[in-house]
């Protein structure tokens, strides 16, 4: 019997003026994440109220296909995108049997560099 995949979760509240190239940045990575190896699924929406709320959800076939891709250059430059945006975002990482945060992304992109 297959595992269920693993999922990372991004929700992220920004102003208007913020949303387009957010979303526009998000769509390449999504393009980008489609095209790898273990990738089931992606998707990205919104919603807008006084402040736009992004979600992004990658679905991967296994825990080492996302450890891959959180090791890889499309992930780095979600984090420089994440940390050049005002507010920050809630992101989670649903994993067999756990769901942890974004301390997960830091022990796995930490291993690489050891």
């Amino acid at each position: 019997m297959a595992s269920p995949p693993v999922r990372m979760t991004l929700t992220w509240s920004v102003p208007t003026g913020e949303s387009r190239p957010i979303t526009a940045a998000l769509q390449g990575l999504m393009v980008a994440a489609r095209g790898e190896r273990g990738c089931i699924n992606c998707c990205l929406t919104t919603s807008m109220a006084e402040r736009v709320t992004i979600n992004y959800i990658e679905e991967w076939r296994t825990e080492e296909d996302l450890k891959r891709q959180l090791r890889s250059d499309r992930f780095t430059a979600l984090a420089e995108l994440l940390e050049s945006a005002s507010g920050r975002p809630t992101i989670g990482f649903a994993l067999m049997g756990a769901v942890r945060g974004i301390d997960y992304a830091g022990e796995v992109r930490q291993t690489l560099e050891l």
